[in-house]
């Protein structure tokens, strides 16, 4: 599932962490979540040509930091691992089951600050803890009727699929609180979803309704902000290597 992908970060409603889908076997446990996830992140790896460098090695582990400043206070206590995916035209995130999470080089490129960069990847980070792609592992197991046992067929391909409006929202809201608890400001995501927005409306073919998701979103974290209090301490420079 990506962030931002074509403009927009989408994930699915969650269900309640203990949910399994029929064909799939043995209970879904955080292991076995973990495990999964590792090997469709080494997947994309491969079928994305990415290889590790002494650059993107340091980039990784700037990443790293930044994610660890949230994952202090992440629902889900998992092994988050965030990667770098140096392509310039992947203007996106997207999170896989079990805490792998990828950021393009194309999205690092529009931002100006670490806030931003907190504001992504606390984004992404909310689609597991809130169970979002536990979920749609469940669903890609039943529908290839997989166990988790025999997963190892299991395709990257579904998560990189957006999956609405309402869920967005909802990766978006805890996204912002997440990042707000680990001390960036929530004016990082409104400036990011507010240099998407121009994007879209210079685009070739803007879409009315793409700018008008990106709006709400916007005008979601306002209303954050002013109903939860949220602290607004002076955004931090980005600080890649």
């Amino acid at each position: 599932m990506r962030f931002l992908a074509s403009v927009l970060w989408f994930c699915a409603v969650s269900l309640a962490q203990s949910i399994s889908a029929p064909n799939v076997g043995s209970p879904l446990s955080d292991a076995d979540e973990v495990q999964i996830g590792k090997s469709l992140a080494e997947q994309f790896m491969q079928t994305a040509g990415i290889q590790s460098t002494p650059q993107t090695t340091k980039i990784e582990g700037y990443l790293q930091t930044v994610g660890g400043r949230l994952a202090v206070h992440a629902q889900r206590k998992l092994p988050y691992r965030f990667h770098f995916d140096p392509n310039p035209a992947f203007k996106s995130a997207f999170a896989l089951p079990g805490g792998e999470i990828f950021v393009g080089g194309g999205i690092l490129a529009l931002m100006d600050t670490e806030d931003q960069l907190a504001a992504v990847l606390g984004h992404e980070m909310e689609h597991i803890a809130q169970n979002q792609c536990r979920d749609r592992l469940i669903k890609e197991l039943g529908a290839a009727h997989l166990s988790v046992e025999t997963a190892a067929p299991l395709k990257v391909a579904p998560f990189l699929r957006d999956y609405g409006h309402d869920g967005e929202l909802t990766a978006d809201r805890e996204g912002v609180k997440l990042s707000a608890e680990a001390g960036y400001s929530p004016e990082g995501a409104i400036r990011l979803l507010t240099t998407f927005l121009i994007l879209e409306k210079q685009g070739v073919r803007p879409s009315r309704e793409a700018e008008q998701d990106i709006q709400d979103r916007i005008e979601q974290i306002q209303r954050l902000i002013q109903d939860d209090k949220l602290a607004m301490p002076t955004e931090k420079a980005l600080a890649l290597p």
